[in-house]
Formats: C-alpha cells, structure tokens, sequence
C-alpha cells in the first residue's frame, strides 16, 4: 500500500509542479496548454489523501503495538515523527498555492510554495534521516526529478496545436540538461550516504531496484539528447526533414519511462537501504536474482566485483549499439513504439553485462604480522531466567585466546520470541573490556532469544541465548 501511495505521490507531484513551471513560460514560449478545470484540485486531493497514507499506517501500528487511542498516537505521529511533520508541512504549502492562485497574477511567484512542496516532501527520505548534508541532496535530486517529468507530462499530454513546439525546445533543452546535471550530481551524492558499497548492494533487493532505476535513466539521457538537438533541428527545418510528425507522442513516451522511474523509486522507498551490505545481510535475505548469477551472501572482508570478459564487453557493445539506434530513431521521428522495445532491451542487455561480470572475490587487508588468525569467541553474559517487565542490560563478551576484543566491527543483538517470524535488531555500544551491551525489556511470558550478531577481526559468530520469560 505504501509503494503505491508513494508511486501516485510522485506522479501527482509531477504534474502540479509541471503545470506551474509551464504557466511561468510566457504562452508564445511553450504549446498552447489545455488543463481541465478539475486536474488541480483533483491533483491537490489525491495528494493530501496518498501523501498522509504512510502516516496513518505508522499510527495505526504504533497505536497497537502501545495499546493507546488512534487519535493520540496519530496527534503524535503528525507532529513528532519527521514523516509527520513533512506531511503537516507538505498540505500547508498546498493550501497556500491554491488560495495565491486567486491572488497572484505572477504565476512565478507561485513556484515558490510549490518549492516549499518538495522540501516538505523530502523531510521524511531516508537521506534526510542521516545528515543535513543527505536532505539537500535529496531535494536536489527530487526537485529536479519532479520537474523534469512534470514539465514532459502536461507539455505532451494537456496541449494542443502542433505550432511552438520549436520554441518550447529552445528553453527546455537547457532545461531539461540542467535537470540531468543536477539529478546526476545529487545522485552521487546520496549514493554515497545511502549505498556507499553499491557494487556489494546488487547482493540485496534495493540494490538491484537501485539498479534497474540506473539502467533507465541511462537511456533517457539519451532520449533527451535526440529531442533536445536532432528533433529540434529537423524542427527548425522542416522543408529539408518533412513536417508530418510532431513531437508530442515521443515526449509523452519519454515521460511515461520517467513514470516508470518513479514506480521502481517507491518500491525502493520500502526495501531495507543497505549501509555496510554485510551487516545488512544478517536480517535481510539475498536477491533471488543475485543469489543466483552472483552469490548467496557477502561476508566480513568480501566484496563484490565486475570484472570484464569477452562475454560482457560483446553485452557492452550491444548495449552501446542499441543506445545509437534509440537516438537515431527518437530524433527522426520513427515510430514512437519503438522507443519503449529499444529502452527495454538496453535494460536487458545493460543488467546482463553487469550481472554476469560480477563476482564476489576476498579483498586483501594489510594486517599486523602478529595479529592471531585463532576463531573469536562470543558468549552471552545474561541469565537463562527473566519475570515479566524486567528491563536487562544484554551483555556480551568477544574474546579471542581469552583476550578482550575491544574492536569489533559490530555487533548487534537480535532477540524474537517463538511465535516471532522475524527478530528484532537492537544495535549495541562496548562497555570495555570486549563486552558489548544493549538495554531490553522482556514484555510477556514466553521464550525469549538472543543472538549477538558478532563480525570482529575477519571473523563472524552469532550464538543463540535462549530465555524463559516467568511472571513475577
């Protein structure tokens, strides 16, 4: 339900911000614009109600889990919570762009709002929540996400006339190429909060969406390129190149692959965002797809990676190849379907290059001759008995030949219960001498486990405590 509100979100978002951006241009700049009355507060509703979705998903789990009123925890959740309070933040810029439109004559005053959107929009990302630095680039790769495909949305689909398509050209190419650099810039920029180990990051679901998302805007980079300089130059001569075909059905091909992007972005928004994929991977399963072509898990001092062979430099080529004829045929106006087959087999042929040259190979570290290559040892400190309510410190103790390991790569405690299908993951601190803690409290009777996830050293051990839950 999520990855749907979110997908609808982006696109809603899209369009309003497109429709604003055209209606800035000055009308002898752009096709002539034909908007039903109902798209905006169609598109303004429809993005209140998906938009608070998530929120009210968080509620109504927080609300069970904590047995307290929906309301109180919604009141909550509204105003404590980032995704919250972007939400709260989100329909107050909103309002304040529908009722300006009543007032303003200058539509461009407009955008500013509009902006206030998308800066409300990008509080709750995962970017955001891990630095100030991640939340400009999120709104940077946002902003300019938005109002590319928004522009290439209504521009294509709510105009009419085949006249000014030349002149809206002459400012949307540098546009549009102003857009890619910034959507390429910011890009780079979150992967290195987001997926700093992106190679290692094909291991896990996110990592291959991740992936597909890249494999598209690679040819719409292309796309780009042969509306903004071959169809703009057949445009502007049109006795030399023939005139029957207008652009519109190439653009509104180019902004439904935009579309696209933006669904394989929701699904993203709810896969696990991986970090350091190792540690990741002890509570998140392999990609099927990876499990098969790459391997079934990355351990402690593993990395995954492409190295070229005959097989992926021919994939290479064809990939290459395909991406002259997509521009060949974008910019002569061919026929607009065989754009989306072009995009669909660089896809292909771009993912099987990357797949079938990745492999995981052992990364050698320089390490001190005297460093023991002996096993590590992790032992759970904690009794085998609890009462109900208890709040316990975990505990436990890395060692290697009796010796404190107080350098640990991590550790993480996992504790479920019986009926638990997945456990919670509670990451810990060194209290010193090799001992690493986590707080808990035991909230029921039942069989409580505890596995310390324990990666030191090149070495990994996970242990299973095992706790009887009592009343008191």
């Amino acid at each position: 339900m999520v990855i749907i509100a979110n997908a609808v979100l982006f696109i809603t978002l899209s369009l309003f911000i497109g429709i604003h951006i055209l209606e800035a241009i000055s009308d002898d700049q752009r096709p002539t614009l034909r908007i039903p009355k109902f798209l905006l507060p169609a598109l303004a509703i429809t993005m209140i109600v998906f938009s608070f979705i998530p929120v009210g998903l968080i509620a109504e789990q927080t609300a069970a889990i904590s047995s307290e009123p929906f309301p109180s925890v919604l009141v909550s959740s509204l105003f404590e919570f980032n995704i919250g309070q972007g939400f709260v933040a989100f329909v107050c810029f909103l309002i304040i762009v529908l009722v300006a439109r009543f007032t303003l004559k200058a539509r461009s005053l407009l955008l500013l709002p509009v902006f206030g959107m998308i800066l409300a929009t990008s509080w709750s990302s995962h970017a955001a929540s891990l630095s100030d630095q991640g939340y400009i680039f999120d709104v940077l790769h946002t902003t300019s996400a938005l109002s590319w495909t928004g522009v290439l949305l209504i521009a294509s689909f709510f105009s009419i006339g085949e006249t000014r398509w030349l002149r809206f050209f002459q400012w949307f190419t540098p546009f549009a190429i102003t857009m890619v650099l910034l959507l390429f810039v910011s890009g780079i920029g979150m992967l290195t909060f987001i997926t700093p180990e992106y190679t290692n990051s094909w291991l896990l679901e996110y990592g291959q969406w991740q992936l597909l998302k890249h494999l598209l805007f690679i040819p719409l980079v292309f796309y780009g390129f042969a509306h903004g300089f071959i169809m703009k130059k057949r445009l502007d001569k049109p006795m030399k190149h023939g005139n029957k075909r207008r652009p519109r059905s190439s653009l509104q091909m180019e902004s439904i692959v935009l579309v696209v992007v933006f669904v394989v972005t929701a699904i993203m928004a709810e896969q696990e965002p991986p970090h350091e994929v190792a540690q990741t991977l002890e509570f998140t399963d392999v990609s099927g797809l990876a499990s098969q072509i790459i391997a079934s898990n990355l351990l402690s001092g593993e990395m995954v990676l492409w190295t070229p062979n005959i097989p992926t430099i021919l994939l290479a080529g064809a990939a290459i190849t395909i991406l002259i004829f997509l521009t060949y045929s974008v910019g002569t106006r061919r026929p607009f379907w065989l754009a989306p087959i072009y995009i669909a087999l660089f896809v292909m042929t771009g993912y099987a290059t990357l797949m079938i040259g990745a492999d995981v190979e052992t990364i050698a570290e320089d390490t001190p001759e005297d460093l023991s290559t002996e096993p590590i040892e992790v032992e759970v400190l904690n009794d085998s008995e609890a009462t109900v309510g208890d709040e316990w410190t975990l505990q436990a103790e890395v060692t290697q030949e009796n010796k404190p390991v107080e350098d640990a790569d991590y550790v993480i405690f996992e504790v479920w219960h019986d009926e638990d299908e997945q456990g919670a993951m509670i990451d810990s601190v060194h209290a010193g001498n090799g001992i690493y803690e986590a707080d808990f409290q035991f909230p029921d009777v039942s069989t409580v486990y505890i596995q310390p996830h324990v990666t030191a050293r090149g070495m990994h051990r996970m242990p299973v405590h095992e706790v009887e839950v009592v009343d008191d």
